[in-house]
């Protein structure tokens, strides 16, 4: 029941936390909200990399990418491949959904490490969910309102 349910639930995360990401251009892939923050196309790309840390952090999965826009790592203003970026995002939500319905209803209440501690493997999921959710509304942000600014 919980595995089934979670996989419901993280289908439907998906769709606003991708809409952003399809929206997505040439054109504004680089906006910022201002100089100091990240742009749009550095927060998807730091989105799909930060689920490939939870795909280690909750199910013991390999980390298989170099990070580039997570652990620590600043938006300098470097170009970015954004089809590869957008392909890296929907690759990892398939990723994570393929996890979840591989993990046993009994395997949800397990303790695990986390970077904020010891939780529940579906503690650590609900707050991947709301990561995603929180960096989609800034991609939008950053779409709507933002606008290119050359790094300093």
């Amino acid at each position: 029941m919980t595995t089934e349910f979670l996989t419901q639930l993280w289908q439907l995360n998906q769709t606003p936390a991708q809409g952003p990401i399809r929206k997505l251009t040439p054109d504004n892939y680089r906006n910022r909200l201002t100089p100091e923050t990240a742009s749009a196309g550095f927060i998807a790309l730091h989105t799909a990399e930060v689920m490939h840390r939870f795909a280690q952090i909750l199910f013991g999965r390999e980390l298989s990418i170099h990070p580039q826009a997570s652990g620590g790592i600043s938006d300098e203003g470097n170009p970015l491949d954004l089809v590869s970026v957008q392909q890296l995002v929907n690759d990892s939500f398939a990723m994570i959904a393929g996890y979840i319905q591989q993990t046993s209803d009994t395997q949800w209440a397990e303790i695990i490490q986390s970077p904020f501690g010891e939780v529940s493997r579906l503690q650590g999921l609900t707050f991947l969910m709301h990561h995603n959710s929180y960096h989609a509304g800034q991609i939008m942000q950053a779409i709507k309102k933002g606008n290119y600014f050359s790094h300093k």
